[in-house]
């Protein structure tokens, strides 16, 4: 009786073992099917907005949006401005680069300590009508040995947050001006030959190119501040700009600068006293209205004869 009772009871422990045993696997197996391998599934081709809310701006609304083939941000409910195609190129191609390394926690009580929460920049993709994409950015970190950065992510209608490769929060906590068309030039100087800078008085000169280099106003330029400063001009841009002038308001020119390449093409660079204000305008980015006085853009363009000089 006490062998039969034993065995009893040794089949009812193990049969309960079994049972735990199956709900564990069954729960494992649970997690292993919830982990999402994709978060970003979205076709570019197909995409026609994408919304950012950056905490740097407050999570006001950053707009783009595709107007036949070319992309445009929202500057105001009047006013947008032209996107370059490789800023888009660069923002899909960080999108599609997000991809899952480990599951950094599954507890809406961690968002605030990965900063996934209300405070994160958070990112919408549209494809023809519809939210493809609904993902919100959250802390940065940086590891030394080996070294790597990483960003802790999730979507907004998920509670599991991952951490990804990058950082991400370069490309989409930004404002709308980060978006925008900011070259004045961008061409190869070694195609140029000539510059004539028009400026007030006689201060007026002319860069010219001739065998072994530039010469300025006939005289021989010290060619390395000359290739230096053309360089540096074959690839200017600004970043500050005037969204409130239109043509029409603008005055004479007191400043002009007129690039001439090999082929005879011209690219004009013209300056604007208004008051306290400095206005950069160029041929080769038409109503786009720069702030000259912005990390000495004015000096950096219209320079002085002296400058280039032995």
């Amino acid at each position: 009786m006490f062998n039969k009772f034993t065995n009893s009871k040794l089949g009812i422990i193990f049969a309960v073992l079994v049972v735990i045993f199956g709900v564990m696997l069954l729960w494992n197996g649970k997690d292993d099917r919830t982990f999402r391998e994709v978060l970003v599934d979205i076709d570019t081709a197909a995409v026609t907005e994408i919304m950012m809310y950056p905490k740097s701006q407050n999570h006001d609304e950053v707009k783009l949006y595709k107007e036949n083939d070319d992309w445009y941000v929202k500057l105001s409910e009047e006013k947008s401005a032209f996107v370059p195609a490789q800023k888009i190129t660069g923002l899909f191609a960080q999108l599609l680069a997000i991809v899952p390394k480990r599951l950094a926690a599954r507890d809406q009580s961690k968002w605030n300590e990965f900063q996934v929460d209300s405070t994160a920049t958070r990112v919408k993709v549209v494809e023809e009508g519809d939210i493809t994409l609904d993902l919100i950015i959250g802390r940065f970190s940086y590891q030394q040995q080996p070294r790597s950065m990483s960003t802790f992510v999730r979507l907004a209608n998920d509670v599991d947050i991952y951490e990804v490769d990058g950082f991400l929060e370069m490309s989409f906590n930004q404002g709308a001006n980060t978006f925008r068309d900011g070259s004045i030039i961008n061409s190869d100087f070694e195609s140029w030959k000539q510059l004539s800078f028009d400026y007030p008085a006689d201060s007026s000169f002319q860069m010219i190119k001739v065998e072994n280099g530039w010469i300025a106003n006939f005289v021989n330029s010290d060619s390395t501040k000359a290739v230096r400063y053309l360089r540096q001009l074959g690839n200017i841009s600004g970043n500050s700009f005037f969204d409130d002038i239109t043509p029409d308001q603008l005055p004479a020119p007191t400043y002009k600068l007129t690039v001439e390449n090999e082929s005879g093409e011209l690219v004009e660079i013209m300056g604007y006293e208004m008051g306290e204000r400095f206005i950069i305008t160029s041929s080769a980015n038409r109503e786009t209205y720069f702030d000259g006085l912005q990390n000495k853009l004015k000096e950096k363009i219209f320079i002085g004869l002296n400058s280039i000089l032995p």
